[in-house]
């Protein structure tokens, strides 16, 4: 037998070899979603240094196996319950862009149903993520800059149909909107309000469009 031959050989042992040990990997896009979502609860109650693929196997009822058709590792299951996260919050746009509603009460709507999503989210989860997992971090922070831009966006609207002056400058009105959403995920609010979220944005957007003045009677 030459060389060549004996090359030839080798060359397509190593083929084979390489062929057995790809994983075929089947994903059923719904059944992911559902472990998805099983993940971003997981998280939120039990953090993310914590946990094994083991582990979350047993207590998900399933075999790793299972877990891994889905995922490929722990970092790409905390990616996909961040992102499916912020899909459900990005929901948001659809209340302040709709123009069947009152132009303040958009704003409303909009911020309660953002900041209530965002209060479901565990302070330390947060905390973690941005720690140790830098790539989905990433994500959140350009979420939120997207989040103030539309919120720009909103602001523009209003000038354009006479809400504001059209000198007034609108990046102060965005940064009082992040201003109080940092305020928020960092539960600096007094306790009195037992959490109420709802009560406080919408003393907030009360605040934002009637002022804090009180209106004196003319004599």
């Amino acid at each position: 037998m030459n060389l060549e031959r004996i090359h030839q050989k080798v060359n397509n042992f190593k083929k084979v070899g390489r062929k057995s040990v790809i994983k075929k990997r089947y994903v059923d896009l719904k059944l992911k979603e559902k472990y998805t979502i099983k993940l971003l609860v997981y998280f939120q109650k039990h953090g993310l240094n914590d946990f094994s693929m083991s582990k979350l196997a047993s207590d998900f009822n399933i075999s790793k196996t299972t877990l891994y058709n889905h995922f490929d590792s722990k970092e790409s299951m905390i990616d996909a319950a961040v992102v499916y996260k912020l899909n459900s919050i990005n929901d948001y746009k659809t209340v302040l862009f709709d123009k069947d509603l009152d132009y303040f009460e958009r704003l409303r709507k909009a911020m309660l149903f953002y900041c209530v999503q965002i209060f479901e989210i565990s302070r330390n989860l947060l905390k973690e993520v941005k720690k140790e997992y830098p790539k989905s971090w990433h994500k959140v922070v350009l979420f939120q800059q997207q989040m103030l831009h539309e919120l720009q966006d909103y602001y523009k609207l209003g000038q354009r149909i006479g809400h504001y002056h059209n000198e007034f400058e609108v990046d102060l009105l965005v940064a009082n909107d992040q201003s109080f959403f940092l305020w928020l995920s960092q539960y600096y609010f007094p306790e009195k309000y037992n959490h109420d979220i709802v009560f406080i944005v919408n003393q907030y957007c009360r605040l934002k469009f009637e002022g804090i003045r009180e209106k004196l009677n003319k004599r």
